[in-house]
């Protein structure tokens, strides 16, 4: 009996099909209820549902689309309508959050044209999802910093680096401590250095 094992635990599957070019499995999620984001209220009195196709990680070399049975509750302390989120798939995306993951880390090693043809998305939403999964890399990083500075003091470090082969120099500014980049300036001059320290004030 054909089986795909999902692996995302927040989905009930109700239905599993094999096709000649691709897998589909239809899911809806498992809890019943959900929190207002107006009130903060749940409730679980369905307002509608719709169906949304989700491209999902390829299984045995086949695409994989997930058919999501999206409810709209309605809040009966406050009457507002509104949509269920989920942890694995971000509001009006078509692709899993693991499957963006996936495509980010391919532009990686290759670039976005090969994996637009390669996965037959199209180029402007390869591109889209690369740059959106960095920004949101970079948001997480800097958070990170933010909390481990709270903890503990920084250890500043100037550095230059050679850009446009060796013919330019910038200053970078580290804390040696986690050996995070904190900033860099356009020269190595005296007043690149003296804005980028005031920047990081």
């Amino acid at each position: 009996m054909f089986s795909v094992p999902l692996e995302l635990p927040e989905f009930k599957v109700i239905k599993q099909e094999m096709h000649s070019t691709h897998y589909t499995v239809h899911v809806e999620r498992k809890e019943k209820e959900t929190r207002c984001p107006q009130c903060g209220f749940f409730t679980s009195f369905v307002h509608d549902r719709r169906t949304r196709k989700v491209r999902d990680l390829c299984i045995l070399n086949k695409p994989l689309y997930l058919l999501v049975c999206v409810k709209r509750y309605k809040c009966e302390n406050c009457q507002e309508i509104f949509t269920e989120t989920y942890e694995s798939i971000m509001s009006r995306q078509h692709y899993t959050n693991r499957f963006r993951l996936f495509l980010y880390e391919q532009v990686l090693g290759t670039t976005i044209q090969d994996v637009s043809r390669k996965h037959g998305i199209a180029y402007s939403t390869v591109e889209r999802i690369f740059y959106t999964v960095a920004q949101e890399k970079v948001d997480l990083h800097e958070e990170y910093l933010e909390k481990m500075q709270d903890k503990q003091d920084m250890a500043l470090s100037l550095d230059e680096v050679s850009v446009r082969k060796g013919h330019k120099y910038e200053t970078v500014l580290l804390d040696a401590n986690l050996g995070a980049v904190m900033g860099m300036g356009q020269n190595r001059d005296y007043e690149s250095t003296l804005k980028l320290l005031n920047q990081k004030r």
